[in-house]
Parts: C-alpha cells; structure tokens; sequence
C-alpha cells in the first residue's frame, strides 16, 4: 500500500516518531501538525492569495486504457502560479498566488481522480522567517504548519472531496517566526512577500516527464540515516538492490528488531515496494536523480497493527522483500531499529 498513516506530529524529520517521510532534499523547516490520522502524507507548506479556479485535469479513469500521447523525456519548463507544472508524480491543474499583507486564499478544483497533491510555497519572508498557515479543504481542516512543500491525503473522500465536483480549498496565512541556532520567536509576516497553492493530479509513472540523466556520477548510496544513531546502526538490515538489475526483487528473511523507521533512498526515478511477510507497508517514490530519501515509520507500539494487521516480535523470522519498478540504477532501503533512534 501506497497511501501511509501519520501517526503523529513530526518535527525536523524526527525518526523517534512513528511516521511517513518525505524526500530528504525537500525538507526545510517541517513542522506540520497533522490534523487527521490516515488522511496525510505530509511535506513542508506554503501558503497563497484570494482567487477562486475552477479547472479540469486530464483525465486517468480507473480501469480504461490510457490512449493519451506520452510526454516528452524531459519534463515542461512551464511553470503555473510560480509552480512546476509536473512535481511529484503530479500535474498542476490549478494554482493561484499573491502578496502580503493578503492573507487568505481560495482554489477550487473540480478533481477527475482523488489521487491529489497539494502544493504551496513562500519567498521573499527574509533570512531564518518561516511563514506559517492553516489549511482547509471543504471546511475541513487538513493541517497547520510552516510553508513551502506538499501534500497528498490518502483519503479525501472522507475530507468531503469527490470526483466531478467542485472542491474548495483555503488556505490562510497565520503568522511567521524568525529562528536561530538555539530560539524561534514570532516574527511579522512582511509585506511584499509572495505566497501561492497549486493542486496537482497524479499520472501514470509513464507519462509523467522525467528529467534528463545527468552526466555527474551519481552520489554514493553509502550514507546511514541522519537521526540514526552510528554504533546502534552498524548492525541494522540493509537491502540494497541487484548490482546487475535493479528491477529485480530483493527478499530478505530476518530475526526481526522493532523498528523505528524504515529509510529508502535511490539514485534514479522509479517505485521501491516495500513488503513484510508478504503485506505491503510502503512504497518510496522518486521523481528525479537527486537521490533524495523517503521514509516509513516503523513498528513500535504495534503501530503496524492496525493498518496492516502485522503483530511482529522480536525475533521472530520475518521475510522483508523489496519490488523496484522502473528505476534504472541502485538503490538501498535500511531498516532501522527502535534502539538505534536517540530517544526512541
């Protein structure tokens, strides 16, 4: 399954808590509070100006062939509402911005898949000022935090959202802090900084535009998770893809540890499942060559109980088996132990 639990608040890619990471060369400043369990996959925030939109996307229907034309190999320079057009699986169908001191907008949408992605972002607040906002999606309140990232609900159907009718977005502009090395204070919102939110619509894998392999040689995927500790993780269970094919699955049989994260990392675009004792948990997506990390949390406190009906224990014999899809190089997943995470 691809569409996670938060479990809890996180703050700074915290892996003492139990939750769904995002790409770790997309964060900046998380500290996202998520409002409704099994409804969030969360990045960072931004935020946007009073307009209404009312858009349509191209269409995906469930089950039908796709006779849409592939894209080109390299994704449109076309940017919306200062959005990429394509960003994280996604096209923009719809985005508006504006300035302070506005600080509230409206987007509505009429969606054709519920697979969304909700973007937003801020520039011009000033050095270490994060802005910071409240979201909400047919009155319903999505999440509160600072601005500039994305993201995609597992379930707007139970947020009221539909395909075929008009959804309403607001997003409103709640204050800003200033942060040093050691305190966060509130700070004024400034005027003339500008704000914006798009809505994307996920595609197909193979109509989405990928970048171009870069000539670089790719970064080493030798680096451990940052939050985890270096002697407790030198002995946690790495996977690491097929030197000859990375399509090929990987399947691992393990003593099982609790874990406190699992941390998945690539060096091309493609899809990681990732299977325990044959229940998909999770899949890593990645969109581009920065060789970024996803994240999963863990186990502890039987916090894959109810989500996927996995009571594991230590020691048990667990088989971990990875299924890559249309990555073209390495890649790693690491499975970190409870102990390993100072504090966890």
């Amino acid at each position: 399954m691809n569409l996670i639990d938060l479990k809890q608040v996180f703050d700074d890619r915290s892996v003492g808590a139990a939750e769904q990471f995002v790409p770790q060369g997309r964060l900046r400043g998380v500290r996202t509070r998520v409002v409704a369990r099994r409804r969030r996959r969360i990045a960072t925030w931004t935020t946007a100006a009073v307009v209404a939109v009312v858009a349509l996307a191209v269409a995906v229907p469930g089950g039908q062939p796709d006779v849409t034309p592939a894209p080109a190999v390299s994704p449109s320079p076309a940017r919306i509402e200062g959005f990429p057009e394509y960003a994280l699986g996604a096209r923009v169908v719809a985005a508006a911005s504006g300035t302070a001191p506005e600080q509230r907008v409206e987007l509505t949408v009429v969606p054709t898949t519920l697979d969304l992605v909700v973007f937003t972002r801020c520039d011009g607040a000033g050095e270490n000022v994060s802005i910071m906002h409240e979201l909400r999606v047919n009155g319903r309140e999505l999440a509160d935090g600072s601005c500039g990232g994305s993201l995609r609900p597992s379930d707007f159907a139970g947020l009221g959202v539909g395909v075929g009718e008009p959804a309403t977005f607001v997003m409103r502009l709640s204050g800003a802090e200033r942060q040093d090395e050691s305190s966060r204070a509130a700070a004024p919102i400034p005027d003339g900084a500008t704000f914006g939110i798009a809505v994307g619509e996920r595609i197909p894998f193979d109509r989405y535009p990928l970048p171009p392999r870069p000539s670089a040689t790719p970064t080493p995927l030798d680096r451990m998770p940052p939050n985890c500790a270096p002697a407790a993780c030198a002995d946690a269970v790495v996977i690491r893809s097929d030197p000859t094919d990375p399509l090929r699955p990987v399947r691992q049989t393990v003593a099982w540890r609790t874990l406190a994260q699992i941390d998945m990392v690539a060096q091309t675009p493609g899809l990681l499942h990732v299977r325990v004792n044959g229940v998909e948990v999770t899949t890593g997506e990645w969109w581009d060559y920065g060789t970024s990390g996803n994240g999963m949390y863990g186990d502890k406190d039987q916090g894959w109980k109810s989500p996927f009906g996995l009571d594991l224990r230590p020691g048990d014999p667990v088989t971990v088996e990875i299924v890559p899809e249309h990555v073209t190089g390495p890649w790693r997943v690491v499975l970190v132990p409870d102990e390993a995470v100072p504090g966890g």
